[in-house]
């Protein structure tokens, strides 16, 4: 598995979870993170770089009961959106520019001949060369267009992994017209999902931050980056000084954007472990998405806190977006600030549907969508 984030992140995605279906289901697996470089010294998520470097220094190590091999590749250079760092030549080429090679250690843990190849980040068309398989899966998850730091040749990478895979899947069915766009020789919807146990579990014990937070308690829980709307929750915020708003995720970069406010409680990362804890001790989980400066990358979102929140028991309050929509779940979808401020108001007062929203989550499991791409990229 060749994806963008690396294995032991907080912010665990969908393919971490698909990961854990395939070791489920009997197969080992090698997890492969995009690349570190000198240049990362440079960026905001200097926690992250160590962990990640570690994953480096160690050549990888084994998970799950030896069922999964992770590791992070480094070179001297990799792409980004800067000056010299944003051409083909690199995009196609950092490979060579790492040590030890990404190539050699990933064939010498026993990954250079697989049965399947899954990918999630064009990143890695540059040494995939070097692994034989028997089938191709390249997931998408977002409308990369969306993102102002995608360059010209990440978005030629894309394309190039998307002819050459057997199987396109993606993640939201609002995504169908961009994957359509990449010319695959096959593709199909296959959703986000939810590790269900993992989040209903009712053994869990409530964080120690929460004895100092005064209830209400309105959480979110994630990665904040452009699709994260700053100024709605500021406002929120400012409007419910009797809410209590917890988040947990973000850099010190996205903390700084925050205005400051009593009622205002910024977590920061926490294990993907203990997420239960924080969400099940909560009233209301938020999806506060920036649809109106972001519209190509909002609506192509289908997220995954949503059924995370819902299996927690969580009422959940959202911004409207297309994908979200189509979902008809348990959630109040709103289109302003004031109807975001009554919808939490509400979901603080009422009794929470737990029963309804564990229901709906729990037709979403990630052992359903495993299941599913097996079914997929075995029948093509």
């Amino acid at each position: 598995m060749a994806c963008a984030n690396y294995w032991t992140t907080p912010f665990q995605v969908g393919s971490h979870h698909l990961a854990r279906g395939f070791v489920d289901a009997g197969w080992t697996v090698g997890f492969v993170s995009d690349p570190i470089s000198p240049l990362h010294l440079l960026g905001h998520a200097r926690k992250e770089l160590a962990s990640r470097f570690r994953l480096y220094r160690q050549g990888g190590f084994w998970d799950l009961g030896k069922k999964l091999w992770a590791y992070v590749p480094a070179a001297l250079a990799t792409p980004r959106n800067e000056p010299l760092l944003r051409s083909h030549a690199l995009e196609r080429g950092w490979a060579h520019l790492t040590w030890p090679s990404v190539g050699g250690v990933v064939r010498n843990h026993g990954f250079g001949d697989v049965d399947l190849l899954y990918c999630d980040s064009p990143k890695h068309l540059s040494w995939l060369s070097h692994v034989a398989r028997a089938r191709t899966v390249f997931r998408v998850a977002d409308n990369t267009s969306g993102f102002g730091r995608t360059t010209p040749a990440a978005r030629a990478a894309e394309r190039e992994l998307a002819a050459a895979a057997d199987l396109v899947v993606y993640s939201a069915e609002t995504l169908k017209e961009y994957v359509e766009g990449l010319k695959p020789r096959r593709m199909a919807h296959l959703p986000n999902g939810v590790n269900f146990s993992h989040f209903a579990r009712p053994d869990v014990p409530v964080p120690s931050e929460y004895a100092s937070i005064r209830r209400p308690i309105a959480v979110y829980a994630g990665y904040m980056d452009a699709w994260f709307d700053y100024a709605l929750l500021n406002r929120v915020v400012a409007a419910l000084p009797d809410v209590s708003f917890v988040l947990i995720g973000g850099t010190p970069h996205a903390h700084a954007r925050f205005a400051p406010a009593a009622n205002l409680h910024l977590l920061g990362p926490r294990p993907f472990s203990r997420l239960p804890e924080y969400l099940r001790a909560a009233d209301v989980g938020l999806i506060p998405f920036d649809v109106r400066n972001h519209p190509t990358l909002v609506h192509s979102i289908h997220p995954l806190k949503l059924y995370e929140y819902l299996a927690a028991g969580l009422p959940v309050v959202a911004t409207r977006w297309r994908e979200l929509e189509r979902l008809q779940s348990p959630a109040t979808l709103c289109e302003s600030i004031e109807q975001f401020v009554t919808a939490i108001e509400g979901c603080v007062t009422r009794e929470p549907q737990q029963d309804l929203y564990r229901a709906y989550a729990e037709q979403a499991d990630w052992k359903h969508r495993v299941s599913r791409l097996l079914q997929l990229a075995q029948s093509g």
